[in-house]
């Protein structure tokens, strides 16, 4: 093992730093060092000594923290749980008081008394038929295209038969 070179100025200090440097003198040097080795041995006892008191401290502390985080989280499922209680339970209102059914209240979007409102008001237009400026006349024409040929379809199974058989035989 190689022992550092003491520094060149330490020839010409005074003798009080010469004793705040032992490594110039190697039975000062061996002193210290083994001075040192009984410190860091003393140390080392006492850190093994409290170890295991640190680890059940940390122990401690990490069951009190999960105790606190579990709490913590059944609170806010809580919170969620009675938020969306009265979520719902606004939606219902709102329903009952626009006189819709509960399967047309699940329709319902919005997050307000207000958005529902107004949801549940343009529901409701929706379903309102609007006025026909021209009653008894369809709203859409028939498509002359579609559809059977004009010919009315014959109510007998042997007539239909009947009609098939001819309709192959001449086209």
């Amino acid at each position: 093992m190689t022992h550092p070179e003491p520094p060149a100025a330490a020839e010409t200090a005074d003798p009080q730093e010469r004793s705040a440097q032992p490594w110039e003198d190697p039975a000062a040097a061996r002193t210290e060092i083994e001075r040192l080795t009984a410190e860091l041995a003393a140390r080392a006892a006492k850190v093994a000594e409290l170890e295991p008191a640190a680890a059940e401290l940390h122990q401690m502390r990490e069951v009190g923290k999960s105790d606190s985080q579990r709490l913590a989280e059944r609170a806010e499922a809580a919170e969620r749980l009675a938020d969306q209680a009265r979520a719902e339970l606004v939606r219902a209102q709102v329903a009952h008081a626009k006189g819709l059914t509960p399967g047309q209240a699940a329709r319902l979007i919005g997050t307000t008394r207000e958005e529902l409102e107004a949801d549940a008001d343009a529901f409701l237009s929706d379903l309102t038929p609007v006025a026909d400026a021209n009653p008894g006349r369809p709203l859409m024409q028939p498509d002359p295209t579609q559809g059977s040929s004009g010919q009315r379809a014959a109510a007998d199974p042997a007539q239909m038969f009947a009609g098939i058989l001819h309709n192959s035989l001449h086209h």
